[in-house]
């Protein structure tokens, strides 16, 4: 079944409903379509039975509707979340990890944008005294055909679009 760009944005942020944050973006001069941002926090446990703290981790999922992604636009995206991820991640001492996960609903993929998005990587770690690390997940998707695309930490995030956009 086809759907459009739009009719899967409203898939995906049901399954992001929760516990995440969601809000769709109304900019008609911006691609970014909706956001969703999750901060969990929960006991750390030593053998699984002494509560010795607490670990915080975090989800912030940009979802990006565009008629074509080239390399000049993912670039663009690209920054453009990574940057705001970024400025959202609280490494303090009990954060454990932040994922930046960009979602690219597109009519065409083209061949260099596929590419760069392939190749894209970025992870960060925090020294002490802050603390934990941060990864970046890329995921395109053709709508009207089965064009898929990843990079190495965005495989997650086209089986996640396949379960939602059914």
């Amino acid at each position: 079944m086809s759907f459009t760009r739009e009719e899967a944005v409203e898939k995906l942020l049901d399954h992001y409903r929760e516990p995440y944050l969601c809000a769709k973006h109304m900019d008609s001069t911006s691609p970014l379509a909706a956001t969703a941002f999750m901060h969990l926090v929960s006991d750390r446990k030593m053998l699984s039975i002494a509560k010795v703290g607490i670990v915080e981790s975090d989800d912030f999922v940009y979802i990006y509707s565009l008629e074509e992604l080239n390399q000049e636009t993912f670039e663009r995206c690209c920054t453009e979340a990574l940057t705001d991820g970024l400025k959202r991640v609280d490494p303090n001492p009990n954060h454990n990890f932040s994922l930046i996960s960009i979602f690219f609903l597109c009519d065409k993929i083209t061949p260099d944008g596929s590419a760069a998005l392939k190749k894209m990587k970025f992870h960060k770690d925090y020294e002490k005294p802050e603390h934990g690390w941060a990864d970046l997940r890329l995921a395109a998707v053709e709508m009207n055909s089965s064009s898929r695309t990843a990079n190495p930490m965005g495989k997650v995030l086209l089986n996640i679009y396949k379960a939602s956009v059914k």
